[in-house]
């Protein structure tokens, strides 16, 4: 039954007769929010009613839980305004609390993936619980997935000491991967969080062995070609490198010294230059993830390997707006292209 199709009230209830729901989706409160909010009670009043439901002598929160905690916070307040909701079972109480705070800056991504795994507890596919949240299906599928992390890890998911995109990868690995990528993580060593990504996408390779290099024995023969195949890539980048050298001294000229150096031809130079563009995002890209790779291959896993949680890690920072614009996005949608779960 929905809030529109029970019975409601607007009343004045005590303070202190009213209880939160222990099966409330969302666990962390940030007190500074909190006292942001009582100062606007303060300023200006209550402008939302909570919603609440009978519990014998007593009221429960079904809606509003942070509001009530604010309130507590208001000096001399006794009573907050609440909507009195009749004949709400647990299942639905526990569906408008998740559609209060799904989206919310402070719920963080494992209330999120546990309150859709609770949903499906009641029996609910994931196609539902995306219409009835305005999300994807693939994005209700993709949160649920954060509950394969270790508990360590899950902690600083929560912590928000982990992005949503990485804890995502980290989700498919196994456990003893999922401690080496975000011990990685949490001492600097990825410049970028796509970098990160592309690291944990190649355990996971690794743990598939798909896509990895081949460890077939080769011939005397296949030796000599991927030698010469090997001289050949490396004197391309040696041009490549050259080539950045001279792109570096034309940057340097103003817009008007190359409007008069390639008169009448500025916009074949454009498109020339920009060729090279595309074709260098496209081959750092690659290599980005041939580094990974690389790194993955010569891995040992160590099962014992302990995540420290106070470590400075460089997620903190983010990638630099320069590096977004050359960097492919680590958004899930590929990866499940790429290698289906």
């Amino acid at each position: 039954m929905s809030v529109s199709e029970a019975s409601i009230e607007v009343i004045a209830i005590p303070l202190g007769e009213i209880e939160p729901n222990p099966d409330q989706p969302r666990k962390f409160f940030d007190e500074a929010k909190l006292e942001e909010l009582a100062a606007q009670f303060r300023s200006v009043g209550q402008l939302q009613p909570i919603v609440v439901r009978p519990a014998g002598d007593r009221f429960q929160i079904v809606m509003g839980e942070r509001r009530w905690r604010a309130m507590h916070l208001v000096e001399g307040a006794t009573a907050i305004e609440a909507k009195v909701v009749s004949s709400v079972d647990d299942e639905n109480a526990f569906i408008m609390g998740i559609s209060e705070n799904v989206g919310r800056a402070d719920m963080t991504l494992m209330e999120e993936a546990q309150a859709y795994a609770d949903l499906v507890g009641f029996g609910y596919q994931a196609e539902r619980i995306a219409e009835m949240f305005g999300k994807t299906t693939d994005y209700v599928k993709w949160r649920m997935d954060l509950l394969n992390l270790t508990t360590d890890i899950a902690e600083l998911v929560s912590a928000g000491k982990i992005k949503a995109d990485f804890a995502w990868y980290l989700s498919k690995l196994m456990p003893a991967n999922q401690k080496v990528a975000v011990t990685r993580y949490m001492k600097g060593d990825f410049r970028t969080e796509t970098d990160a990504s592309t690291f944990a996408q190649a355990l996971r390779m690794k743990e598939n062995q798909e896509g990895f290099f081949s460890e077939k024995e080769l011939s005397e023969k296949e030796k000599e070609d991927k030698a010469k195949e090997r001289k050949q890539a490396k004197s391309k980048v040696d041009h490549v490198e050259r080539a950045g050298g001279l792109l570096e001294e034309l940057a340097k000229l103003t817009p008007s010294e190359l409007a008069e150096l390639f008169e009448g031809e500025v916009g074949k130079r454009l498109d020339a230059v920009e060729r090279v563009r595309k074709a260098a995002a496209e081959a750092v890209k690659k290599l980005r993830k041939a580094k990974a790779m690389s790194e993955a291959k010569q891995l040992t896993v160590r099962p014992e390997l302990e995540v420290e949680p106070e470590a400075e890690d460089l997620a903190e920072e983010g990638p630099s707006e320069a590096e977004l614009a050359d960097l492919e996005a680590a958004e899930p949608t590929e990866v499940e292209l790429e290698e289906a779960a």
